[in-house]
């Protein structure tokens, strides 16, 4: 009965990972705006053994549940090169506010970018570069 039941826990965790597109998000950090209307998050996506972690930054409504699928302003990778890493494995990235709808992400400048958006909404957001 346990062995059952132990099996069927299994399928339904690799179900869920197969409908969520079988990647795993991770939070790694988020900022308030200072008017607080606002809310920047970094996240890991990894999606298994044959990708590298990437980091995603999403700016979110501050009640907004999420994030849940790609980055909405910043998704970047290492590349398979040597660049920072965060706690999760993806390219070191630092969020900063600079106004209330004003966004500073701090980035790797060796970092394999898919996405840099420079607005979301009423947010502009601003991308920096650091050696690595």
């Amino acid at each position: 009965m346990l062995l059952v039941i132990a099996a069927g826990a299994a399928g339904l965790y690799w179900l869920g990972r197969l409908m969520s597109g079988g990647c795993a998000v991770q939070p790694v950090s988020q900022v308030v705006s200072p008017g607080r209307e606002w809310r920047a998050v970094v996240y890991a996506y990894n999606c298994g053994a044959t990708s590298s972690s990437a980091t995603h930054v999403s700016i979110l409504p501050s009640g907004e549940k999420g994030p849940q699928g790609s980055g909405n302003v910043f998704i970047a990778d290492h590349g398979h090169g040597p660049v920072p890493a965060d706690a999760v494995g993806g390219p070191q990235v630092t969020l900063t506010w600079v106004a209330a709808d004003r966004l500073r992400v701090v980035r790797p400048s060796h970092a394999r970018v898919f996405r840099a958006r420079t607005t979301m909404g009423k947010v502009t957001v601003s991308h920096t570069l650091v050696p690595g």
